[in-house]
């Protein structure tokens, strides 16, 4: 029997894949599905958050304002990311973190920095969702954008080293393709 799929991540892998592609009626659409679903709200403001490193600040603003517009809850937490950004990327990336890390060191200094500082150390390391749900919404924004398999194949191998099941992988990959 395959593993059960926690409630409302697949709602949330939709959700991602919706503000990713920034089609503002496929966010409502999702949102609305997901609210449908009680699905917390301060996961689905985690789950936004997320959106930036993937697919920028725009198609995050884009989202939350839907999002506002169906619930103007404000379930905000400040937190910092430091050395937990370079820790966390470290966990996913395993035996490839080193070559990672030099390969964008190469393409500009400042690049890896703010990866680990805001990708990993502001958004992935927050609390609201668990490291396996984070990877897994990074398989699905991913999935949902064009031209970004490289980085689809990094992030379904960082899902399983922090334990999502194969499973739990494929239903998101169907969820949102």
């Amino acid at each position: 029997m395959p593993p059960r799929i926690p409630q409302g991540l697949l709602a949330l892998a939709r959700l991602t894949a919706a503000a990713v592609r920034g089609r503002e009626r496929d966010i409502r659409r999702e949102l609305v599905a997901a609210l449908a679903e009680d699905v917390d709200v301060h996961r689905l403001h985690e789950t936004l958050l997320q959106v930036v490193p993937f697919a920028g600040y725009g198609r995050a603003i884009n989202a939350f304002a839907v999002l506002d517009s169906l619930r103007p809850d404000r379930p905000f937490r400040l937190e910092r990311g430091t050395s937990k950004g370079d820790r966390l990327c470290r966990r996913i990336y395993g035996p490839s973190y080193g070559p990672l890390m030099r390969r964008l060191n190469a393409l500009h200094p400042d690049l890896a920095s703010w990866i680990l500082r805001d990708g990993y150390g502001r958004v992935l390391s927050r609390g609201g969702l668990t490291i396996v749900e984070r990877e897994l919404l990074a398989v699905a924004a991913l999935a949902a954008l064009d031209g970004l398999e490289k980085q689809l194949e990094s992030h379904v191998r960082g899902a399983r080293r922090v334990g999502a099941s194969e499973a739990r992988i494929r239903a998101v990959l169907r969820a949102v393709r």
